[in-house]
């Protein structure tokens, strides 16, 4: 049923060409005793222009790891901070964030600091990822890198005992070169933006945001407890995200939408995946 949810693409973005069914699932799996998780996100569009996708995704499923026992940690750049301290203090969740200053060796930066962190698990939700030849690209084929750091390191630095997970809605993301075969085939725009930096498991949405929240309800499902945020929540989580300097991806827009799509259909999906989550017997609560 999360499947069918993630898999609704109202940005007709051709995600049903690499989506990846049972992506959530096998995400949660193996998330589910993680003790050490590292989360990035922050999807700069161009100067003072972070998307408002992906923040409230990570803050999400940061608090549902934490609830779970894990230590989570948050990692992103200068530009992407504020808007995931303002999604992190909508859900009472601690806003301490490393910023990753990759200075002149990118490589150099994200060996220190896994060995410093030395994470079990890393997690990347709307957060460019490198293309074939080094640029980092946005949906419309423009280079964003002056405005996103080299965070995509991390993955490609990791040992092979941590796990990674890949969360993105337009094949220019972190995880989303374990696709590449689908990608390639996926239509001359997302060949052109594809990321190849992979991850081990990989979850495709229509919007980020919501493939974080399918990871969260089946969380819910494997630990018997009520773990994702309300709709109410989300709308706060969005509206804070703006406050704190955050744009519309698609609109770049300074307005409470993500991906063009209006603030209550956000809302309703956080609606349905609590359905599903509630169609689950547990006991407990987050709080």
């Amino acid at each position: 049923m999360v499947d069918r949810l993630l898999a609704f693409d109202p940005g007709g973005r051709g995600i049903a060409r690499f989506f990846v069914p049972g992506g959530a699932a096998r995400a949660a799996r193996a998330l589910r005793r993680a003790k050490r998780v590292l989360l990035t996100t922050g999807f700069s569009l161009g100067p003072g222009l972070p998307e408002t996708d992906g923040p409230p995704g990570t803050a999400s499923l940061g608090r549902a790891l934490r609830a779970l026992g894990a230590d989570v940690s948050y990692i992103t750049d200068a530009a992407s901070l504020p808007p995931l301290q303002a999604a992190l203090s909508v859900l009472g969740e601690p806003t301490r964030i490393l910023t990753f200053h990759a200075g002149g060796d990118a490589a150099l930066t994200a060996r220190r600091l896994l060995a410093e962190h030395a994470p079990t698990h890393l997690v990347a939700i709307e957060r460019p990822g490198r293309t074939r030849g080094g640029d980092y690209l946005s949906m419309r084929g423009e280079s964003v890198r002056e405005w996103n750091g080299p965070l995509d390191a991390l993955f490609l630095e990791a040992p092979r005992r941590v796990v990674t997970v890949g969360v993105g809605d337009g094949g220019n993301e972190i995880g989303m070169g374990a696709l590449s075969a689908r990608l390639r085939g996926a239509g001359a725009r997302i060949r052109k933006v594809a990321s190849v930096v992979p991850a081990r498991h990989v979850v495709v949405a229509g919007v980020s945001n919501w493939g974080a929240y399918g990871i969260v309800v089946e969380l819910a499902g494997l630990s018997k407890r009520p773990l994702l945020h309300t709709a109410e929540e989300e709308r706060q989580m969005v509206r804070a995200c703006v406050a704190a300097g955050a744009v519309d991806g698609i609109t770049r827009k300074r307005a409470a939408t993500v991906d063009a799509l209006p603030l209550e259909a956000h809302a309703g999906m956080v609606e349905l995946m609590r359905l599903i989550q509630d169609s689950t017997p547990h006991g407990g609560t987050i709080r």
